[in-house]
């Protein structure tokens, strides 16, 4: 069963729940422990015999691509438990919750902030990587993003020359 919820309409169990799985996927990483992050607009679970077999989060918000507004889904921490892996359950909810993206949301892309050894995923389900800076604000002053974006889009590739999240990270 896939679920599609506003982030502050979770129940306090399901947010520790997914926190709990957060800390335990990316928790030891040091880009995420001295990282500020934005805190989600919407997180969509996909439900096996009612334990969460696969998450993400929704982070809405306008960046600036080569200093033009683009409404995106900002999309973090897709996550799916170890006992559920291997069974496609992150590649379905990502797919299915495309509709959601562009026609429910009205996104112009979907983007994500990902590792190396996650491009090849992505790429499966038609994100595509992009190569030029990307700035983010922190409480210090804005930032410079030093791992991989990619870009989800229902119309022609986009080659920015700068993307600047206009905020927190997701």
């Amino acid at each position: 069963m896939l679920e599609v919820k506003k982030y502050t309409e979770l129940s306090k169990h399901t947010i520790e729940e997914l926190k709990f799985y957060i800390n335990n996927e990316f928790g030891h990483i040091p880009i995420v422990i001295e990282t500020e992050w934005a805190i989600p607009d919407w997180t969509i679970i996909y439900y096996e015999n009612e334990q969460i077999a696969t998450f993400y989060n929704i982070v809405l918000r306008e960046i600036l691509i080569d200093n033009k507004k683009y409404k995106t889904a900002g999309i973090n921490n897709v996550i799916t438990p170890k006992e559920f892996r291997g069974k496609g359950y992150a590649s379905k909810a990502l797919s299915t919750t495309e509709y959601l993206i562009f026609k429910d949301l009205k996104c112009d892309l979907g983007v994500l902030l990902c590792a190396d050894d996650l491009i090849a995923f992505y790429q499966r389900l038609n994100w595509y990587k992009v190569n030029c800076p990307v700035y983010f604000k922190q409480s210090s002053g804005e930032r410079l993003w030093k791992a991989n974006t990619m870009f989800l889009s229902t119309s022609k590739k986009i080659n920015p020359k700068e993307i600047n999240l206009n905020g927190l990270p997701w």
